[in-house]
C-alpha cells in the first residue's frame, strides 16, 4: 500500500496548511523539465499530486487512514476496509476542487517564471496521459500560458490564409516534442536588458549549484514555442547569471535573449 505521507515528506499530523507548502515545493522539485535526466520523476510529479489528493479530502483521507492500519491490501471494496481509489479517481477528483485549482494556478505561475511547461496540454499529459478535457475546461481556456499559446499559434492565420485555430495550435505544440541542446554562457555584466530579453527565475538546490544539472526550458521560437536543454554548469552560485544568445522573444531589433538567473532553495 503506497505511503502517503512518506511520499510527501509529512507526517499523520500535518495540517492542510503544512500539505499544501510541502506539495509546492515537491511540484516545483520533480517537475519533468526540471529533471529531464530522471525517468522517474514525471510518475513522481504524478504521485504527489495523487497523495496530495487523498490527505486534503476529508473523505478520502478517512478511508486510506483506517485501511493503512488496518494493514489490507491496495483496493478492497470500501465496505471491507479498503480503500476504493484508483489513481485517475484521485486525480480527477482533484482538478475538480476548486480549492486546488485556485493554488494549482499559482503553481502554473512558478513553473512559467522557471521557464518549465505549464500549458493546458502540459497537465493533461502529465496527469492523465493526454486524455480528454476536464475541469470545466479551467486549464484548456484559463491557463496562464494560454494567451501566450494563442497568439503563437494565431501568426499562421492572418495575412489571407485560411489555416484553422487548431493547425496553428498543432505547430506550436509540435515544437515541443522534442528539445535543443543549448551552450548558456555567463552573462555580460554591462550590458543594459533589451525588451526583447527574457529572464527565467530558476530554483536548484545547494548540490545541484555545485554538482550542475541539466534542465528544459521553453521559449518562443518562429515557429511557436520550441523547447530547450540548458546544462547548469558545476561550481554555480546564487545569483549567477546564465546568457542563451538570441533565445528571448522577437521584436523591432530582432530576437532578444534568454537568461537564467540562479537561486539556490
Amino acid at each position: 500500500m503506497k505511503d502517503y505521507y512518506r511520499i510527501l515528506g509529512i507526517t499523520p499530523e500535518s495540517d492542510d496548511e503544512q500539505i499544501r507548502s510541502q506539495y509546492r515545493k515537491l511540484a516545483m522539485q520533480y517537475h519533468p523539465d526540471r529533471n529531464p535526466e530522471d525517468p522517474q520523476a514525471e510518475e513522481k510529479f504524478k504521485e504527489i499530486a495523487e497523495a496530495y489528493g487523498v490527505l486534503t479530502d476529508a473523505q478520502k483521507r478517512s478511508q486510506y487512514d483506517a485501511a493503512k492500519a488496518a494493514g489490507v491490501n491496495w483496493q478492497h471494496d470500501a465496505g471491507q476496509g479498503g480503500f476504493s481509489y484508483s489513481q485517475e479517481d484521485i486525480l480527477r477528483d482533484l482538478f475538480r476542487d476548486p480549492r486546488f485549482q485556485a493554488m494549482f494556478q499559482g503553481l502554473l505561475q512558478e513553473f512559467q517564471r522557471s521557464g518549465f511547461r505549464s500549458s493546458s496540454r502540459f497537465v493533461r499529459q502529465s496527469f492523465f496521459g493526454g486524455k480528454g478535457l476536464f475541469i470545466g475546461g479551467l486549464f484548456m481556456l484559463g491557463s496562464i500560458a494560454g494567451p501566450a499559446l494563442m497568439k503563437s499559434a494565431g501568426k499562421g492565420i492572418g495575412n489571407g490564409q485560411s489555416q484553422s485555430l487548431l493547425k496553428g495550435l498543432g505547430r506550436t505544440f509540435g515544437s515541443l516534442l522534442g528539445s535543443q541542446k543549448e551552450q548558456a554562457e555567463p552573462a555580460p555584466q554591462t550590458r543594459e536588458s533589451a525588451p526583447e530579453d527574457v529572464t527565467y527565475l530558476m530554483r536548484l538546490t545547494r548540490e545541484e549549484l555545485q554538482q550542475g544539472k541539466s534542465v528544459r526550458v521553453v521559449s518562443e521560437g518562429p515557429e511557436g514555442q520550441e523547447m530547450l536543454r540548458v546544462k547548469i554548469p558545476p561550481g554555480s552560485r546564487t545569483g549567477t547569471k546564465l546568457r542563451l544568445r538570441g533565445r528571448g522573444k522577437f521584436g523591432e531589433s530582432g530576437r532578444g535573449d534568454l537568461y537564467l538567473s540562479l537561486e539556490q532553495i
